[in-house]
């Protein structure tokens, strides 16, 4: 039978390996940091991660073992493999690798301290104790920064170029699919025989486009907002409000909706502080979506801009932890 000390020193030195993956993967998070206070924060996780790799090597030598350097190299090299294979993901499998990776160190911070206990080593307890808070609490980080993504405010880290295109291909297959399923049941819904009514349908729908794209040549040389303006009249003339509104959504990304539609009134003649506050009363994360387009096709406040990520990261914390 396995002794208790070979066990805690094969433990310990799992973990070894899993915290210099760990740390290797925070500090290539730093360059995805979309605050100064997130870049300190990874920075300062990466560090503390070195901090808890000192402290399990110690404890295994108190033990009799020998610390698993070609482990620790192995794990260095894990997570420097992983992450030119995230380009290829969006960013929110990245986290949920990231995730993966905190779990596991979390639940063998756990049973370290069950075997530590179990052998009455009260440092090892308190070794474990502080790995499982330490991984605990990063956890919950990444669990918000995963809810700010979903909530579609400004996460705590950004995609890069690659994960953005990810992202993007994924959510257009997706699209694709779900609009063709949807059509499809509307068409046979409303249709007695689709056979029938699909020459017919098409060459209607051709015909729209037609005289959509003619009016837009009215527009041409005009400034973005009163194209984009101009853009939602003939969708709506043409399509109907539905698809106006599909318009009007893209319109409110770029930020170019007039100030009166805000979920702030009298938006413009506010202060960034006064925005600041209004912003701290918002519970709809599309609100905050708008509002945070605007001011940065607008004035860009950096005031507003924080205001409207802290708003973002207090719901999402508040999601996480319902």
């Amino acid at each position: 039978m396995i002794s208790q000390t070979t066990e805690l020193i094969s433990q310990l030195n799992i973990l070894l390996r899993l915290t210099a993956h760990e740390a290797a993967t925070a500090r290539a998070r730093v360059s995805q940091a979309t605050t100064d206070a997130t870049r300190r924060e990874l920075t300062q996780n990466a560090a503390k991660c070195d901090q808890r790799a000192i402290a399990i090597r110690q404890a295994v030598r108190d033990l009799g073992g020998a610390p698993d350097v070609v482990g620790v190299a192995l794990g260095k090299a894990a997570a420097a493999a992983k992450l030119p294979l995230e380009q290829s993901m969006p960013v929110t499998e990245a986290l949920l690798a990231d995730l993966a990776l905190e779990h596991q160190l979390f639940d063998r911070a756990r049973f370290v301290k069950v075997l530590a206990a179990d052998a009455d080593a009260a440092d090892l307890v308190a070794l474990a104790e502080r790995l499982e808070n330490a991984h605990g609490d990063t956890i919950q980080w990444l669990f918000t920064v995963l809810a700010e993504t979903a909530l579609g405010g400004p996460a705590a880290l950004a995609p890069t170029a690659l994960q953005t295109a990810a992202g993007t291909a994924r959510s257009a297959a997706t699209f694709a699919g779900s609009a063709a399923a949807s059509g499809l049941n509307k068409a046979v819904a409303t249709a007695g025989t689709l056979t029938d009514r699909t020459a017919e349908t098409v060459t209607h729908q051709v015909s729209r486009l037609k005289s959509l794209s003619r009016s837009a040549g009215k527009v041409v040389g005009a400034g973005r907002e009163a194209t984009l303006s101009e853009a939602e009249a003939q969708t709506r003339k043409q399509f109907g409000s539905g698809a106006a509104q599909t318009v009007h959504h893209v319109r409110e990304d770029l930020g170019v909706i007039p100030a009166v539609e805000l979920p702030i009134a009298a938006y413009d003649r506010k202060t960034a502080l006064q925005v600041a506050k209004a912003v701290a009363a918002l519970r709809s994360t599309d609100e905050l979506h708008v509002v945070l387009a605007y001011e940065k096709a607008h004035k860009n406040r950096q005031a507003v801009v924080t205001a409207v990520a802290r708003r973002v990261t207090q719901l999402a914390s508040e999601l996480v932890n319902t």
